[in-house]
This record gives structure tokens, sequence and C-alpha cells, in this order.
């Protein structure tokens, strides 16, 4: 491969042990299956190939190396020290709290659970009746890694690099693409019209795209479309609106409950 190559992968991220006479832990991983039997599969994660751009910076230096050196349909293994990895645990990223203090932010410490201050994501991994002390190192930092990994494709069709990149900046998702002379025309799938990333993940895939596509217009096309009065289901629409209502009393419930605190 060479730097800058867009590619799909197929990988297994394990946790190597500081004792040899341990097993590797699975951190992740782009098979369901074994998401599954490992006990980390995520329901909001999208399983299969992952597309990933051979670039410094963008990826793990250690991985980032192995990748280059790799063709396609190779099948190989490589061990990420923590130098060309996460980096060393920080000490000064260990903090201490007061329980009163984290009662107030309505956080319940238990040792091992994975938390949010100030939008900083940390671990629990000390809790008395006073005192909490919260890990915000990467989850990694520190570890040896060892990546099993197959570059399964690399894509070289205009639309494929289109889905590739798509993927990879946002999500996994329906496009429907045309490229008219300098212009490429790209009909954004209905998610996009709800989610708060994709301001950002745009202005990303914008860019992405430059690099690997000669054009000079990149549309985003939202398309809303009338419903035929035919098609819509009473009962769906009725379940929706009884949804609505229950939310709603609910958020009252709670409104009534904090005024009374």
């Amino acid at each position: 491969m060479e730097e800058g190559d867009l590619v799909y992968v197929d990988f297994d991220l394990w946790i190597m042990p500081d004792d040899e006479e341990e097993e590797p832990i699975l951190f992740d991983t782009t098979d369901e299956e074994k998401a599954e039997e490992e006990e980390i599969y995520n329901e909001d994660a999208s399983y299969g190939p992952t597309p990933f751009v051979i670039e410094e910076g963008e990826i793990l230096e250690g991985f980032y190396k192995a990748l280059l050196e790799s063709e396609v349909g190779e099948e190989k293994s490589v061990e990420v020290p923590p130098d060309e990895g996460i980096g060393n645990r920080d000490p000064g990223k260990i903090e201490l709290f007061s329980r009163r203090e984290l009662d107030r932010k309505g956080i319940d410490p238990v040792v091992g659970k994975e938390v949010e201050i100030d939008d900083r994501r940390g671990t629990v991994i000390q809790a008395t009746a006073g005192r909490i002390r919260i890990d915000f190192n990467h989850p990694l930092a520190g570890k040896t890694l060892r990546y099993d990994f197959e570059i399964v494709d690399k894509p070289e069709e205009e639309e494929e690099i289109v889905k590739a990149i798509f993927e990879k900046d946002f999500r996994k998702s329906e496009l429907e693409i045309q490229k008219e002379e300098d212009a490429l025309d790209i009909v954004l799938p209905d998610e996009c019209k709800y989610d708060q990333g994709w301001i950002v993940s745009k202005y990303r895939i914008v860019g992405d795209l430059r690099k690997y596509i000669d054009v000079k217009t990149i549309n985003f096309i939202e398309q809303y479309v009338e419903e035929d009065e035919d098609d819509i289901d009473e009962e769906e629409l009725e379940a929706e609106l009884e949804e609505e209502v229950e939310a709603e009393l609910e958020e009252k419930a709670e409104e009534e409950v904090n005024e009374e605190e």
C-alpha cells in the first residue's frame, strides 16, 4: 500500500496482558459474531470491513506502518507498543472528586463505570465514602495492542470512493450519487436531516472527496417528498401520537419531581 490509499480493513484489536500467562482481551472487532462471543457486542456499531485512509496521524502509528507494508487479501498481525499506539498513561489525568460534587452532577460513582464530566470521559477507579478517584486517560493508554487484520478492498471507482468516505467520516448509508462534468451530486439519506453530527461531518467529507475525485462542485441534496394520503398508515400514526403523549407526560412528571426537590 501507499501513503494516502483508501482501503477497507477487517480487524480484531486485542489488549495484550502484562502477564504472559494471561490471555489477550478483545477490545474491538469488525466481526459481529466474534463481538457477541467475546461479549463486547455494541448494538449501535456497524460491523463489517471498515474504511481507513492510510495516512500518518489518521490512525495509530504502529497500525499505520503495518498497513503500508500490506497488500489486499493478505492476513497479518502486528503488535503495537504504547509509544506507537495511544501513548503512556499520564498520572496527571487521574483526578479526585468529592462524592457530594458528583451527586450534584447526577453521577453515581461505581468502580469501573465510565462517566462524563465537563465534556471529558473517564473511568471511576476508586470510590470511598467521601472521595472518588477518576482516571481520564484513554482506556488503551499504556497498553500494548495487537491488530489481526486483512485489507479486503481498495475502492477504485468514484462511486465506491464516495461511499467509503461517507462511511469513514459519518456512517454507512444508502446514497444516490451522480457526477456530471465538474459537479458531484449526492442525495443524502433521511438520517442526515436529524443528526447534529452531520453538520460537522460534511465539511470533512468535502475535504476528503477533493483528495480522491477531480471535481469543482459538490452538492449535498436533501429531498422532502410529499406523501400520498393513501400511503399513510392510520394505526402507525396513532401509535406515534400515543408515544408523543406518553413522552410529554413523563417529562412533566420529571419536572414536578425536580421542583419538589
